[in-house]
């Protein structure tokens, strides 16, 4: 089965970033578009797991993916992923609904993609913060990785809902799913 291999890592100065991605040859193949995302267990025996299923929105796309359990060697998560395009993003999670996989987390973000090389790198913004992701095979994106002035020491290890949970135990104001205000939409 196809692995996804990425690693993720804070967004401090996106014009910054920008530039290195413009100096090292970085292509953008999507600009700044808004992305949902639904996440399906049946009474949690995928999360028990450490696996996923998630029907996600960008523009005008709709994919339904799994994911496995997550494995993580020297600051690069790597775990099996199998998706495909699915017709409408209501209809997915409809259909999974009627498995008796029912939603259990929603997360929003903006997300740009650029291609370099064998890698793709994804600039995205969500409501607890700014992050960008390295997603490839692992030598390319530790070149990249460093050729943009990160470390593997600085990648972070957490999903975004990982993320979103650790920000709630300190930010009273935020809701049970990651979602952005109807008036930043």
């Amino acid at each position: 089965m196809p692995q996804e291999i990425e690693v993720k890592f804070a967004l401090k100065d996106r014009a910054d970033l920008v530039r290195k991605l413009h100096d090292i040859g970085g292509q953008r193949l999507y600009p700044e578009t808004f992305e949902d995302n639904i996440v399906l267990d049946r009474r949690g025996e995928l999360r028990t797991k450490g696996s996923l299923l998630r029907v996600r929105k960008f523009g005008k796309y709709s994919i339904a993916t799994y994911k496995g359990p997550m494995s993580i060697e020297g600051g690069v998560k790597s775990r099996e992923e199998v998706q495909t395009g699915v017709e409408s993003f209501e209809l997915a999670i409809q259909l999974f609904d009627a498995l008796g996989y029912k939603p259990v987390f929603r997360y929003q973000k903006f997300r740009e993609v650029w291609r370099i090389k064998e890698v793709e790198v994804v600039l995205d913004r969500t409501p607890i913060g700014d992050y960008f992701e390295i997603e490839g095979p692992i030598d390319v994106i530790r070149t990249i990785a460093a050729e943009l002035g990160m470390t593997m020491d600085q990648a972070i290890r957490q999903t975004y809902s990982d993320l979103y949970r650790l920000a709630r135990r300190t930010r009273p104001d935020l809701g049970e799913n990651m979602i952005f205000p109807p008036e930043a939409l």
